[in-house]
């Protein structure tokens, strides 16, 4: 048999083991370097759906307004002798469950009784339904509203917290003061039976916080409404341990504020309390202004220039390049 037929029929030597492992090493670099790329292309694709999602719920607020003329009460509740420092009674029912009918969401609307709580049997449907305009992609999680009964002074009324309060990650702005300390009487543009219209932002729409985001890796939200005599705590897992009353499950505030806090809460500020803004957006906040504008604010925003975005009439001066 020729020479040249036996060297053809020799087998072709493998990969020797230095060869794979630089082959392993290139592929494992290439996949460190896209990875990075694709982690930023899905967060870019969620902050769009988020800023989306805000920009939804600031068209169904004006279309409530154009129909009710006003903004819904950031939430509805009276009070024991209807004192604005009287305990709560509620029903309790909020904002974000009144603009349901402006987010084609009439089915669950009409499963609403208004004058019952939030805790009755009967608004079970409603305050179990998930809404996909309410949930940011970013967070985490549908799991249900987690609050705790409130220790302090009893509630007039047996508290009952129900373990089917579902979830939401935007709330909206109170204003400056604390919502537990001021819930009747705080400087944005919602709280306890508010009903605020366009004229009384003298700031101007453009220049007042309407709505952000809080993310449940601090504290949870709801757009459900609010359980008298309940209190809202910030996640076990966080730094930070604070309990407030249930209205922060519907609301926040950036500070300072006349009931004690000094300092102004900034977006996903490290020692974010339950009743504060807060993002998983790396660097920055979602947020909803009055005029349905959305935007989002760096964490490195001025504080004082936060703080007067979300007055309503306190007449600051603020430029659109500070913010």
């Amino acid at each position: 048999m020729p020479a040249a037929r036996l060297r053809s029929r020799r087998p072709r030597p493998a990969f020797t083991l230095i060869e794979l492992l630089v082959v392993i090493a290139i592929i494992a670099v290439l996949v460190g370097l896209l990875l990075p790329a694709v982690q930023s292309a899905r967060e870019a694709a969620r902050r769009a759906q988020c800023l989306n999602n805000l920009k939804q719920i600031g068209l169904a607020l004006h279309n409530y307004h154009d129909a009710f003329g006003a903004f819904p009460p950031g939430y509805v509740s009276a009070t024991v002798n209807n004192s604005p420092v009287g305990a709560e009674l509620g029903p309790g029912w909020g904002w974000g469950a009144m603009i349901l009918p402006q987010l084609e969401q009439s089915p669950t609307y009409n499963a609403v009784n208004f004058s019952l709580g939030i805790t009755y049997p009967s608004a079970q449907t409603a305050r179990s339904s998930v809404i996909g305009a309410y949930l940011c992609p970013s967070s985490f999680g549908t799991r249900p509203l987690t609050l705790s009964v409130a220790t302090g002074t009893p509630s007039p009324v047996p508290v009952f917290i129900p373990n089917d309060i579902t979830a939401s990650q935007y709330v909206a702005s109170a204003g400056q003061f604390e919502v537990g300390d001021s819930p009747a009487n705080n400087n944005g543009l919602f709280f306890r039976n508010s009903g605020l219209s366009t004229r009384d932002v003298t700031d101007g729409l453009s220049q007042t916080l309407m709505a952000g985001e809080r993310s449940r890796n601090v504290a949870d939200a709801t757009w459900v409404g609010v359980v008298p005599g309940a209190q809202l705590c910030t996640n076990p897992a966080w730094p930070t341990l604070n309990c407030e009353p249930s209205n922060a499950a519907v609301l926040a505030h950036t500070g300072p504020s006349p009931g004690g806090q000094s300092w102004i809460d900034t977006p996903n500020l490290a020692g974010a309390g339950a009743d504060d803004f807060w993002s998983l957006h790396p660097g920055v906040a979602n947020f909803l202004f009055g005029d349905g504008s959305v935007r989002a604010l760096k964490a490195s925003i001025n504080p004082q220039v936060f703080s007067y975005l979300s007055t309503r009439g306190g007449g600051e001066i603020v430029a659109a390049d500070q913010y």
